[in-house]
């Protein structure tokens, strides 16, 4: 359930305890009305049969009616309701309904039942007429049941609109109000998103109420910080790549110009003992061609290891030269299982050398998986320059797409890839295609520019 039905919930809930307790409020008051106004009649009809007996002591004149019911009718009393005078010898029994409304049920039954048990709607009011010490009688006043239920009933109805009304009124400014306040909470949920999606550029926008404005640039400072330090860890990745690759063509140099002399020294002392073997002591030419055997295989995988580590041609000759290279070699290794094709387009030479080193790095890592996982009968390498600003490299095969093979091969993998295309400000994404097959696909800018710190 969301904040907003929530908060209707309960301001529902508290308009309905709001509607209970008025009605028992309304309801409660009808009926003290109604009490106080039966005691203001017993008290007033008190008042006059005191004062008809003051006078009848006064003249001495016993012979009119008493107590006189026709002045009674003169007191407005409760509509419905009965006066009786009980006298204490019964000889003066008097009686005075009130009929000017008649006695009808307008009302529920059903209300009728509620408002008898919990309050007393014919309720009797009695008073003790006394005069000079002597008791003379009693006034009991007592209400109609039908009448006091039926205007109760009328006060609750007339209460209990005028309520539901303010209350739905009211529930309607509340909800269309904290509407209004949780629409800044949808801005921030959906910026959210943006940002999770990777747009960190998207910024929160300034909101009017205080709260909302805190936690808008509290969230923006956050991402602003958090895209700072992407953009520092790319610097950091670009950087520790570069100086891997110096430190690749330095190992490369070492090895080539040391340890390559030396195998050629000894290959070339190998062959001039081998010519005085022949003559000399000829049971040892077979050791010797032993060494020059091993020479060559390790001239071999000094080769290989430099290649590596570090393609000469590619410093000497450019990318395009390098790639063409790399592409013959696999085809002689795979010996007619895979064929390795190559389109270039665009001036692929014209890229910077640093660019150009990680373009060759991510082919020949992309290579290596095709060739170990694969078992693919066809492998093509596209390259394109875009109008001299983007880089498009898209590797696919026919093989089996497996893309777990990127994760655990022993070359960059899967995520150094990644690392070096985010270092460079470009996108990678793996598909597969419908005849089998991956399709690795790569756009990186030209020149990637660093982001600038916010």
């Amino acid at each position: 359930m969301n904040l907003q039905l929530q908060l209707f919930v309960r301001i529902l809930i508290i308009a309905i305890i709001c509607i209970i307790g008025s009605t028992w409020y309304v309801l409660y008051q009808t009926n003290q009305q109604a009490l106080s106004e039966a005691e203001s009649t017993a008290t007033r009809i008190e008042h006059q049969i005191r004062q008809q007996l003051l006078q009848m002591f006064q003249r001495y004149d016993f012979s009119q009616s008493f107590p006189d019911i026709g002045l009674w009718q003169k007191i407005e009393s409760v509509p419905g309701s009965c006066t009786q005078f009980l006298s204490r010898t019964q000889s003066r029994q008097r009686s005075l309904c009130n009929a000017t409304q008649t006695s009808n049920k307008n009302y529920p039954i059903w209300f009728g039942h509620f408002y008898a048990q919990f309050f007393n709607p014919g309720v009797e009011v009695k008073r003790s007429v006394s005069f000079n010490a002597i008791k003379y009688g009693t006034i009991l006043v007592t209400l109609n049941v039908d009448i006091e239920t039926a205007r109760a009933w009328h006060n609750l109805q007339a209460a209990l609109g005028v309520l539901v009304v303010t209350i739905l009124a009211l529930c309607c400014l509340v909800f269309i109000t904290i509407n209004r306040m949780l629409k800044p909470a949808k801005d921030i949920v959906s910026g959210l998103e943006k940002m999770r999606a990777g747009a960190l550029s998207v910024r929160l926008p300034d909101f009017d109420i205080a709260e909302w404005k805190r936690t808008s640039h509290a969230i923006n400072a956050l991402v602003s910080t958090q895209q700072n330090i992407l953009a520092e860890n790319k610097q950091l990745s670009i950087k520790i790549m570069n100086t891997q690759e110096e430190e690749h063509r330095y190992i490369s140099r070492e090895l080539h110009d040391e340890f390559g002399q030396c195998l050629a020294g000894i290959n070339a002392v190998t062959t001039s003992v081998s010519q005085t073997a022949k003559s000399s002591c000829p049971e040892l030419v077979d050791e010797i061609q032993s060494i020059r055997h091993i020479t060559a295989h390790m001239m071999s995988a000094l080769r290989d290891l430099l290649t590596r580590l570090r393609p000469a041609e590619l410093d000497e000759l450019g990318l395009e030269t390098s790639l063409k290279q790399l592409i013959k070699s696999w085809n002689q290794r795979s010996s007619g299982k895979t064929n390795y094709v190559l389109s270039l387009s665009g001036s692929i030479n014209d890229l910077p050398e640093t660019l150009a080193v990680h373009v060759y790095r991510i082919v020949q890592e992309c290579l290596t998986n095709i060739a170990k996982h694969a078992s693919a009968e066809n492998a093509d390498v596209v390259l394109d320059i875009q109008d001299g600003t983007l880089l498009s490299l898209i590797i696919k095969d026919d093989g089996i797409a497996d893309l777990s093979a990127f994760s655990s091969s022993n070359g960059l993998g899967l995520l150094g890839i990644h690392e070096r295309v985010a270092a460079l400000g470009g996108d990678l994404s793996l598909d597969t295609q419908t005849n089998g097959g991956l399709v690795v696909t790569i756009i990186l800018p030209m020149n990637p520019k660093p982001e600038t710190k916010l």
